[in-house]
């Protein structure tokens, strides 16, 4: 279920995920089409993962 918590969550991880991708897929210094797409879904997983890690909801 989709909480304000786990959205939220979500938001966080992706804004912190994707530079960091883009640092890692970069090639040769340069940021390009394929780098940007690979940068996206990785940091898309990554902030999925962390937001069911971190993003229970307390009932």
């Amino acid at each position: 279920m989709v909480t304000t918590n786990r959205v939220v969550s979500f938001v966080v991880a992706f804004i912190v995920a994707v530079p960091v991708m883009l640092t890692v897929f970069r090639d040769g210094g340069e940021l390009t089409r394929a780098t940007w797409a690979k940068s996206l879904i990785f940091g898309g997983s990554i902030a999925v993962i962390a937001a069911i890690a971190f993003g229970r909801s307390r009932r």
